[in-house]
């Protein structure tokens, strides 16, 4: 192979020839850019040019087309591109030669410990860690286990396909959970604005609150969709390794650890349960943002005007959600509903709300009107 490489190998870079090689008319060979580079050394610039061949200085005369009036040497490249395949094909034989040795020996592994599941050599059973246990020939002990972890792969595969429906109803409840979220966050956002400004500090808690219940929620969801994945992931790992393993030592060692993840799998508990439903309480986080306000201080005492100042809310609430559904707008309008009603504070009273030495609630005489306009 060397005497062969040193044939195939350019005379001005002394590295294999890379393509296109050019054959000059003194029969020596050239990589096309080597000879590109003499060129250029030689000041020979001009297609009609001429120059020195490197080895045997004969002259060599480019007749109008520069290099590529030069004749290209096809038998040389193709035997090039053989000798590489060949190079690869004896690197990778060396490599799983290197593969099938005992790393404390340098012997060749050819038994099988029983004991410890592991590939070992004829040194580490006589004098080695291994002197004690039991061993069978490595061809045995590859067989047996490659039909075993076929058997095993259908296990994990029926174990996946069980799981795919609770995966799908999974995914459906994180979509949710999202949606949620993002209605509930709209609405302290659209509701709060509305407000007086002393409640802003109340909507930055309810955001936290709820971003904490919503990454809390969303953490526990996945962990039990990843628990549902487990089974496809660990097919997917058996079928590839049984598909496409290197060599006999390499599978084994993979299938060591294979193994005792697939027993985990199938003899360990039941799959987790999917809860049927966790989204976040719209109703609570509205309840919360407008506890100690008394909604009749932003609109007329006259009664005609309390739905007008209903309605306003309500499209604000409407305005502001992702997704406006039937359900959310009942729990506004019951809320509102209740406060109209006297359900809150009444008018004559403070709201309670987290005081402002330079902003004071107070819900008598002008003020109301000025509240109102402020919604």
């Amino acid at each position: 192979m060397e005497a062969l490489s040193a044939v195939l190998s350019c005379p001005v870079c002394m590295e294999l020839f890379t393509p296109p090689v050019l054959l000059l008319s003194c029969s020596h060979n050239f990589c096309k850019q080597c000879l590109e580079l003499i060129l250029v050394c030689q000041n020979c610039t001009h297609v009609n040019g001429q120059f020195c061949c490197p080895v045997c200085r004969k002259v060599i005369y480019l007749r109008g087309r520069g290099t590529n009036g030069l004749q290209r040497n096809i038998l040389a490249e193709n035997i090039l591109e053989k000798f590489k395949e060949e190079l690869e094909t004896l690197h990778t034989k060396e490599q799983n030669q290197l593969a099938q040795t005992c790393e404390k020996h340098g012997e060749s592994v050819n038994l099988m410990c029983l004991s410890d599941e592991e590939p070992i050599c004829g040194m580490c059973k006589l004098f080695g860690d291994h002197k004690t246990h039991p061993v069978a020939k490595i061809s045995d002990a590859y067989a047996e286990r490659k039909v075993n972890f076929a058997k095993d792969i259908q296990l994990v595969l029926q174990k996946s396909e069980s799981a795919a429906q609770a995966v799908q109803d999974m995914e459906k409840l994180i979509r949710e959970l999202s949606t949620s979220a993002t209605d509930t966050m709209a609405m302290i956002d659209a509701i709060g604005d509305s407000l007086l400004s002393g409640i802003k500090c109340r909507i930055a808690t309810l955001k936290k609150q709820l971003q904490s219940e919503h990454c809390s929620k969303l953490e526990k969801l996945q962990l039990v969709a990843r628990e549902l994945e487990a089974p496809r992931e660990l097919y997917q790992q058996m079928k590839m390794l049984l598909q496409h393993h290197a060599n006999t030592v390499q599978f084994l060692h993979e299938h060591k650890r294979l193994k005792g993840e697939m027993k985990r799998l199938v003899e360990g508990s039941v799959s987790p349960a999917v809860p049927t439903k966790d989204t976040i309480s719209i109703r609570r986080y509205f309840q919360e943002l407008i506890r100690g306000i008394d909604i009749t201080a932003f609109a007329p005492p006259e009664t005609d005007q309390v739905p007008a100042s209903m309605a306003g809310l309500q499209e604000a609430w409407q305005a502001g959600c992702a997704m406006q559904g039937r359900l959310s707008q009942q729990v506004l309008e019951d809320i509102l509903c209740k406060a109209v009603s006297g359900s809150g504070p009444k008018p004559n009273q403070e709201a309670k709300l987290p005081r402002n030495p330079s902003h004071a609630y107070s819900v008598q005489g002008s003020e109301i009107g000025s509240r109102e306009s402020t919604v």
